[in-house]
């Protein structure tokens, strides 16, 4: 319902107000007044579920914006307050329905063309985001947060004078604006003022008025820049307050995932190929098309193999697209769904296969598949009886790099939430993982007859030419001079994973061996860790 009385008027106002000034107690009891004289009433509860946020509540916000949207289902700041509320739930596909909805209520209306801009840029889509984001901007030039987001793009897309001139454009709007500040900062570690970058974000965590998320973006940045500086130990501190930050934000979801890249699925997994014996197989028929898997552990240098690889001219490559977890979650569950592998049902195969190629296509996104199509998504690792099911005949590259390396550039890095990547939070939880994937790996290699190549990443820098002419010829594929080139293949191609900035750059050495300035803090892990390195023939000492 929706009041009119002057009363009820008045304490909604004042309940706006007080919410605005970030009085929350003020701003809770007046709208609470409000629904307890007056019954439900849009603005009201719009204004509870805004405190809720604050402190947290997420789960109660969203139930209340909820109620206030079957209230009034075309109030616009119901509508794009709900979806806001979605998002940071990681609802990502009801909140682009219900901006959708917002704008068929005001097409106009800049601040919902912003949230889907954001809502599209978490679903990958960054092209449609970055229209979103300067229609947005084009409605309402005064208003600084597409101007940011587009600065932030600009970034992404290793454009950096753009970078700079929209986030100097957007603080020009509005002199503390925290992902325009961001940028700049980004900005000036890629350009190797790390200096600048540390006074910039230093700065803005002495304020202390960042978001979470923000304060984590802000912490890897100082750490990313210390490091550059060869400030080990402030750049360890960074990133270890980055990493707990960020498990903080995300145990309540991952902690206790079971997921087919959860330590728990990959146990399940494990057990399951450890009773092995593919000859009882009933075999399956032979697809119409068998793809090349590019799989490894994060951090081994998955990325840059498919930057040169996409430069191939017969090799088309799929980067990091979910095309078998849907699949896996459903065959990895338990012990009885791993058990129909041995002995799918009619046309299961056939239909498994469908669903793949569908993925795939769709993060293709209409580009024509070239004689050789590699997916490559790293801890596919995990996910080898499922690929050699469905695809007996395919080729895997195996991408390794120094476990030591490995285990530290992970824990650095700023990873997208998901079952695995809150493993890697912390090193403990690191190594662990990493053990527990390169078990099953071993033990897939050992029971299952896979045609595998491994490629070492050093080998890679330090030998390229050589090295990749293996790797084409395992494809079966003659040298191209075009493989050399990879960085303008890299600075064409939105890039989803924290190697972005890095496969633009010739190639370089400085990562091999870097551990060593981190010892210390790895020390208690190199017992899992150094069994692996002789395992792929690093040195250990």
């Amino acid at each position: 319902m929706t009041v009119s009385s002057q009363p009820a008027i008045e304490l909604i106002q004042r309940a706006v107000e007080a919410l605005q000034r970030r009085d929350f107690a003020l701003a809770e009891q007046l709208s609470s007044n409000v629904i307890q004289r007056f019954g439900p009433e849009a603005n009201a509860l719009m204004v509870l579920a805004g405190v809720r946020i604050e402190s947290g509540r997420l789960a109660e916000a969203t139930r209340l914006y909820e109620q206030a949207r079957a209230l009034m289902p075309t109030h616009i700041h119901v509508l794009v307050n709900l979806a806001a509320a979605y998002r940071a739930s990681g609802r990502l596909q009801d909140a682009r329905t219900v901006l959708d909805a917002a704008l068929q209520v005001d097409p106009n209306f800049a601040i919902a063309h912003n949230n889907l801009g954001n809502v599209l840029q978490d679903l990958g889509d960054r092209a449609t985001a970055q229209r979103a984001f300067e229609r947005a901007a084009t409605l309402n030039p005064r208003y600084p947060d597409p101007v940011s987001s587009l600065a932030w793009l600009a970034q992404e897309q290793h454009r950096l004078g753009d970078a700079q001139e929209l986030a100097e454009r957007a603080l020009a709007l509005a002199p503390k604006n925290t992902l325009a500040r961001l940028t700049i900062a980004l900005v000036k570690l890629r350009l190797d003022d790390a200096a600048a970058s540390i006074a910039i974000v230093t700065e803005m965590l002495r304020e202390g008025d960042l978001s979470l998320t923000n304060r984590i973006i802000a912490q890897g940045c100082l750490g990313e820049a210390n490091d550059k500086l060869a400030r080990y130990p402030e750049a360890f501190a960074a990133f270890s307050a980055a990493n707990a930050l960020q498990h903080e934000q995300c145990s309540a979801i991952y902690a206790h995932a079971d997921g087919p890249l959860s330590p728990a699925g990959i146990g399940r997994i494990r057990a399951f190929v450890d009773r092995l014996d593919v000859s009882s197989w009933r075999p399956a028929p032979a697809p119409a098309s068998t793809p090349v898997f590019l799989v490894g552990f994060p951090r081994s240098g998955t990325t840059l193999l498919d930057q040169i690889l996409a430069s191939h001219g017969s090799v088309t490559t799929l980067e990091e697209r979910d095309t078998l977890i849907g699949i896996a979650g459903e065959m990895t569950r338990s012990s009885s769904a791993l058990n129909r592998w041995e002995a799918p049902a009619d046309g299961e195969i056939h239909s498994l296969r469908e669903r793949y190629w569908q993925r795939v296509m769709e993060g293709l996104a209409g580009k024509v598949v070239s004689p050789i199509f590699i997916d490559k998504q790293p801890l596919n690792a995990v996910l080898l009886p499922l690929i050699y099911r469905l695809f007996p005949s395919c080729k895997v590259i195996l991408a390794v790099r120094d476990p030591r390396d490995v285990v530290l550039s992970c824990f650095q890095q700023r990873f997208g939430m998901n079952e695995a990547m809150f493993q890697l939070l912390r090193l403990d939880t690191a190594a662990r993982y990493y053990d527990s994937v390169m078990n099953l790996v071993s033990i897939s290699r050992e029971k299952l007859p896979l045609q595998v190549h491994v490629i070492k990443y050093e080998d890679v820098i330090g030998e390229f030419e050589t090295t990749m002419r293996g790797v084409l010829g395992f494809l079966g594929l003659a040298w191209d001079e075009n493989v050399r080139r990879y960085a303008d293949t890299a600075r064409a191609r939105t890039i989803n994973t924290p190697s972005a900035t890095q496969v633009v750059r010739p190639l370089y050495g400085s990562s091999r061996g870097k551990w060593r300035h981190y010892a210390a803090h790895l020390e208690p892990y190199l017992p899992t860790l150094i069994p692996w390195a002789r395992h792929f023939d690093y040195e250990i000492n």
